[in-house]
């Protein structure tokens, strides 16, 4: 439960504070891009946890398996004392008759049966204290046996629910990269690309398809793909939108507000959530918008195709982990 507050916390943090990351410090704002890689990596460290809980499912069945064993070999000692304690009641039978056939002839020979008689009557009281021992050791062995079952059966279920949530969000992935595909396709080779990296849809248009040299605002070309991808986004209401812009390293001066590429980059993402958020099946709680300025490029700075590859505009798409989170942590 608390590393379930923990995700939790973090999460709001990091939404929280990327809303107003145009107004915060570049430093708060790479914190928080730490804190939501942070998220990521556990996410991935809570699949090898999976992968483990595999393995120790294989071992539980061993342990399982071990015990099968056992109880049969119990079993196998049951039966055997039963005929030993059968045939020591056949012997008492058979001493009985002879001890009734010397009881009539002979008061020594009946002495000597009574001997035998008793020491046959202390061999079966053994016998049948030592089956009733292996039967109360084939009973807790029994109850332990059903016992691994049941906590087999149990974390089976939580694995295979939680391969069922891990499925279900790929699944979605997969189905908002086709979409957004299908409905960018005539943008896509003139400046726009639609690929999944780390279980997220990425979709990277080039600032030649939105926005002229030094300006925020968006072209009439890139407003019409931001049109069509607000409305496959109106459609999928629990994934998540962040949208980062990029710069070259080339020094901007600006005027006013404006003054420098962080301030660009800011402006630039600012303009396609507006843009975006014109769609009214879009809840703006859903959708962040940020400046990287020229500290995250795809290419080197030193050529001129570089600094155009560099000057983009990023639109992350990511599912809600939420289910995911929560059933982890009960499987811890």
């Amino acid at each position: 439960m608390k590393n379930t507050l923990k995700l939790k916390s973090i999460g709001a943090l990091f939404l929280g504070a990327i809303a107003f990351s145009s107004c915060v410090t570049s430093k708060v704002h790479k914190d928080l891009q730490a804190q939501y890689q942070a998220c990521q990596d556990e996410v991935e460290a809570l699949r090898n946890q999976n992968r483990e809980m595999g393995e120790n499912n294989t071992e539980l069945q061993s342990r399982f398996n071990r015990s099968s064993q056992k109880v049969e070999s119990l079993s196998a000692d049951t039966t055997e004392l039963r005929n030993e304690l059968r045939t020591a009641r056949k012997n008492y039978n058979e001493l009985n008759k002879s001890y009734e056939f010397l009881l009539k002839n002979n008061n020594t020979l009946l002495a000597n049966n009574a001997r035998e008689n008793k020491a046959l009557l202390t061999q079966m009281e053994a016998l049948q204290s030592k089956l009733q021992s292996k039967e109360d050791s084939l009973r807790l062995e029994q109850n332990r046996l059903m016992q691994i079952s049941t906590q087999l059966a149990a974390r089976e279920q939580r694995v295979n629910e939680l391969e069922g949530i891990i499925q279900r969000k790929d699944s979605v992935v997969e189905y908002v990269r086709s979409k957004v595909s299908d409905a960018l396709l005539g943008f896509q080779g003139n400046g726009l690309t639609v690929e999944m990296k780390n279980g997220q849809v990425y979709v990277s248009m080039d600032n030649s398809l939105l926005f002229a040299s030094g300006s925020w605002n968006v072209a009439p070309q890139g407003k019409m793909a931001l049109e069509k991808l607000s409305a496959v986004l109106s459609e999928n209401p629990d994934i998540r939108i962040l949208v980062e812009g990029h710069t070259d390293d080339d020094a901007y001066r600006g005027r006013g507000q404006v003054s420098d590429n962080w301030d660009l980059s800011v402006m630039r993402a600012t303009s396609v959530v507006k843009i975006i958020t014109l769609n009214s099946g879009i809840d703006p709680k859903r959708i962040t918008a940020a400046g990287r300025g020229e500290f995250l490029p795809l290419a080197e700075n030193s050529s001129s195709e570089g600094k155009a590859t560099n000057r983009r505009t990023e639109i992350i798409l990511t599912p809600d982990l939420t289910e995911l989170a929560d059933l982890i942590e009960t499987i811890k």
